[in-house]
C-alpha cells in the first residue's frame, strides 16, 4: 500500500510540474503569450481547483490497476510567500484527506490517517519555498514553449483565448525533463525516478480572459511510462482545474494551534516503503 501510495505521490508530482511549467499565456500567439506572462507576473494572489483521476497500471500478468482520485483546492500568495491546500483523495477504495500550510517560516500538514500536524524540516521546507520561486519564472517557460510552437495551436473565442498543445513521443521528453530540472531543486527529484520516466502522449488546453490576460481554465491528458525500484507501471492521467479570487486574497498565515501542536516529520519515515 505504502509503495503504491508513493508511486501515485510521485507521478502527480511530475504531472503537476508538467501542467505548470506548460502554461502559456496573449493577438498572435506569441503576444498572447508575452501579454499573459506580463499579467501572471503581476499577480498578488489567486484560488485554484484541481480535479483529477488517475490510473496507475503495473506491469506483468498479475498487476492490478489502481485508479486513484484527487480534489485539490489551493490559495497562494506570491508576497509574502504561502499557500493554504486542502486534498480530498481516494485510492483503493481509501478516503485520505489532508491539510497544508506553507508559509516562509515552514511547512506544516495533517492528513487523516494520523490526524496529527506536522512540521516539515527546514531542509524540506527551504526547498519547497525554492520550488515555488521557480515555478513562478514564467520568463523560463516562454522560453521552453518557444520550442515547441508548432504544436501550439490558438484560437480566438468571444470573452476567451484558447491555447492548446498536443505531443506525443521523444521529441516532448526534453520538454517534460527541462520543465523539471528548471522547477525544482537539485536533488528533489529523485534522478532514477527521471531516467525512468517516459512520455507516450499529453495534451492540453488553456484559456486566458481577453481583458486582463488572467488564467481561466485548464485541461491536461498525460500518459507516461515511469520505474520506481525497478517497478515499471504505466500512468494514465486526466485533470480538470479553474482560477478564482485572483488578487482577492490578503495572506496566509499559519493558526498558533497548528504550530504548537505540530511534531516534526521524521525523515526517515518518509523514505520507508
Amino acid at each position: 500500500m505504502k509503495k503504491l501510495l508513493g508511486i501515485g505521490t510521485a507521478a502527480l508530482l511530475v504531472f503537476t510540474l508538467t501542467a505548470c511549467g506548460t502554461a502559456t499565456g496573449g493577438k498572435d500567439l506569441e503576444g498572447i503569450m508575452n501579454s499573459a506572462i506580463e499579467a501572471s507576473e503581476n499577480l498578488d494572489s489567486f484560488h485554484v481547483k484541481m480535479e483529477m483521476e488517475q490510473d496507475i497500471i503495473p506491469s506483468g500478468e498479475e498487476g492490478e490497476k489502481v485508479t486513484q482520485t484527487s480534489t485539490i483546492e489551493m490559495d497562494y500568495v506570491t508576497e509574502p510567500l504561502g499557500m493554504y491546500q486542502t486534498t480530498e483523495m481516494t485510492m483503493m477504495g481509501m478516503p485520505i484527506e489532508s491539510e497544508t500550510y506553507f508559509t516562509e517560516d515552514g511547512l506544516y500538514t495533517k492528513d487523516s490517517m494520523s490526524n496529527q500536524w506536522q512540521a516539515a524540516p527546514k531542509e524540506l521546507s527551504d526547498s519547497i519555498v525554492e520550488m515555488s520561486k521557480n515555478q513562478a519564472d514564467a520568463s523560463e517557460q516562454l522560453k521552453q514553449l518557444k520550442e515547441y510552437a508548432k504544436d501550439v495551436k490558438f484560437e480566438e473565442k468571444e470573452d476567451h483565448y484558447l491555447i492548446s498543445f498536443k505531443a506525443s513521443g521523444d521529441e516532448y521528453q526534453s520538454l517534460v525533463e527541462d520543465t523539471i530540472d528548471s522547477t525544482l531543486p537539485e536533488g528533489l527529484m529523485p534522478k532514477e525516478l527521471l531516467e525512468g520516466l517516459k512520455v507516450n502522449a499529453l495534451s492540453y488546453t488553456y484559456e486566458i480572459d481577453k481583458k486582463t490576460y488572467h488564467p481561466l481554465n485548464f485541461s491536461v491528458d498525460m500518459d507516461f511510462d515511469m520505474e520506481i525500484e525497478g517497478e515499471k507501471v504505466q500512468s494514465v492521467q486526466k485533470m480538470n482545474g479553474s482560477y478564482s479570487k485572483i488578487n482577492e486574497i490578503d495572506d496566509i498565515t499559519i493558526p498558533a494551534e497548528v504550530k504548537e501542536s505540530a511534531v516534526e516529520i521524521d525523515e526517515s519515515a518518509l523514505m520507508t516503503e
